[in-house]
């Protein structure tokens, strides 16, 4: 059976059949482990927001070299690196998934095989690596996180919420003086942490697609290229979005979201998103490297999806909703409040199903029409009855959250043809291992 073409940016293009060849002829990754020709970066920075998107070489360029294309907010570390552990288990190699093109294979071999375009996978269980691989990249490279990034936004509105500073049931437009008179008025905060404000702002294949779409005009303005003309601002693209239906009725998911919840942080901070985040999470973490913060030329931050990092650096923001919090950071930046809204707050099943994503999550996730998930929660895609949680992004990138079991499993890629890598989250963490 085809499959829809995705609904969100930040996941795929479009999906394959099983069993499909994978059409795109590529150079394989492992040739731009120690760098890119300079046709290459050339060729990428000329480049329009579809072909960055493509998969392909420039793709991977866009993924690894994001600071070159894009203005960049640079947050440093703050505080000495606080070192992961290692008790390697290769049990978790071997663990098998059936994958969308290749038939059934243990981790090991997939990753090993070149035309999955996987970059680099990490496992941590109790503030222990217990698997990691780099198969295309190196450990110390910067890579987008893509969609892994929308919790960085969710959480920075979590902590001002405990704050007292934002009233999760308040309408945006009581934040944000330019969404005031406009369809925002009847959208809360946290109808926007569940991506369920009802406006017209659906991102698809065909929106995106499609110059007069409110996504793929707040692409443009994000990116620097002109609407009908004029480079346009964010925040004016944003407030122009249009009623479509009643709000908390769907899952619909769309980037304007998140940059809704940037805007929303700026205005209740007086400051730079990047700033607050820097000052509320990143400086209580002992990473290994600074967090890149692409922005729009306005400088609004783009964490819907544009913040690079090295991989273990995404792992230790993952470690923020574990037990294990203290061994990489000097405050409890996600606290028990803030979890039990994560875990508590999941939106009902039909929700999740009523939408396009849903049916699409369960295809990614290899569960075919008997979905093990739950729903979704406050910018996470996807939660299980036993609390863990995930979020992808396009490409096939990953952030896996287990708090019961202490596990957090990330991963990177530059892949829209096979959403295989996924499907081994959640083998690996009812495998047994981390009971």
């Amino acid at each position: 059976m085809t499959r829809s073409l995705m609904t969100s940016l930040c996941l795929a293009t479009a999906l394959v059949t099983p069993g499909q060849v994978l059409a795109a002829e590529r150079t394989p990754l492992e040739e731009f482990v120690e760098g890119f020709p300079i046709e290459l970066a050339e060729r990428t920075i000329a480049a329009s927001l579809p072909v960055w998107m493509a998969g392909g070489d420039e793709s991977h360029y866009w993924s690894m070299r994001t600071s070159e294309v894009l203005p960049t907010a640079i947050v440093p570390r703050r505080i000495p690196t606080m070192a992961l552990g290692e008790r390697l288990m290769p049990q978790i190699g071997a663990i098998k998934a059936e994958t969308e093109n290749f038939g059934s294979l243990t981790l090991n071999e997939f990753l090993a095989r070149s035309d999955s375009f996987s970059q680099a996978f990490m496992v941590i269980h109790k503030g222990n690596i217990v698997f990691e691989s780099y198969p295309r990249m190196r450990p110390s490279d910067h890579h987008v996180w893509m969609s892994n990034a929308k919790p960085t936004a969710s959480l920075l509105i979590e902590i001002l919420i405990s704050q007292g500073l934002i009233d999760e049931n308040a309408p945006m437009s009581d934040y944000i003086k330019e969404f005031k008179g406009t369809a925002w008025e009847g959208v809360t905060v946290i109808h926007t942490l569940n991506m369920a404000s009802g406006l017209d702002i659906d991102d698809t294949a065909a929106t995106r697609a499609d110059p007069n779409s409110h996504p793929h005009r707040l692409y443009l303005a994000e990116f620097n290229r002109p609407y009908k003309g004029k480079v346009e601002r964010m925040i004016d693209v944003l407030a122009d979005a249009k009623y479509g239906s009643k709000p908390g009725q769907k899952f619909v998911y769309a980037s304007a979201h998140t940059q809704a919840l940037v805007l929303l942080a700026e205005a209740v901070t007086g400051e730079r998103w990047a700033q607050s985040f820097d000052r509320l999470v990143w400086s209580k973490i002992g990473s290994e490297g600074p967090l890149q913060v692409h922005t729009s030329p306005d400088g609004v931050a783009l964490a819907h999806g544009v913040i690079s990092s090295r991989l273990a650096d995404m792992a230790r923001f993952g470690m923020l909703y574990t037990p294990s919090w203290n061994k990489i950071a000097t405050e409890q930046v996600v606290t028990d409040e803030i979890l039990a809204r994560i875990q508590d707050g999941v939106q009902s099943h039909e929700f999740l199903m009523a939408g396009d994503n849903g049916p699409t999550y369960s295809f990614i996730m290899g569960d075919g029409d008997a979905p093990t998930f739950v729903s979704s929660s406050r910018q996470w895609d996807l939660l299980w009855e036993d609390g863990d949680m995930w979020k992808g992004g396009m490409m096939s990138q990953g952030l896996y959250v287990s708090p019961d079991k202490d596990l957090v499993i990330v991963y990177v890629s530059t892949n829209n043809d096979d959403h295989s890598i996924h499907r081994w989250m959640r083998p690996i963490a009812t495998s047994g291992l981390f009971e």
